[in-house]
């Protein structure tokens, strides 16, 4: 149930930043989603389509974005995206790289529609 405690987090989330809204209608949620973040995004959608009734989230669109796995090389210093089989420096092949991408979950983009119905 890793996935329901990071949808209640999200939810959490929204709230406080609607709260300088009056009646606020959220019409799109882009999540930025790392490949090793460790969530699964089908039961991921599968948790949010079930209990975004009711809520904020109940008439949005999500999008799910993968981010890939990046590295920063401490030997030549490029940033790179090796391959699923290693988490070497796809330049220079040097084990000693420091993650920078692909281990996190994020709220990107939160659209809303004024009283107007426009995005905001």
């Amino acid at each position: 149930m890793h996935e329901y405690s990071l949808f209640l987090s999200l939810l959490k989330t929204i709230e406080e930043y609607l709260k300088p809204y009056e009646k606020p209608k959220i019409s799109k949620v882009i999540l930025s989603i790392g490949i090793y973040s460790g969530v699964d995004l089908e039961y991921l959608d599968e948790v949010i389509r079930n209990f975004k009734v009711g809520t904020l989230l109940e008439e949005a669109e999500i999008i799910f974005e993968r981010e890939p796995l990046r590295v920063q090389c401490f030997q030549c210093g490029k940033i790179g995206e090796p391959t699923i089989q290693s988490a070497s420096c796809p330049f220079c092949g040097s084990f000693e790289v420091k993650i920078i991408g692909g281990l996190d979950f994020v709220l990107k983009t939160l659209e809303i529609e004024d009283e107007e119905g426009s995005p905001n």
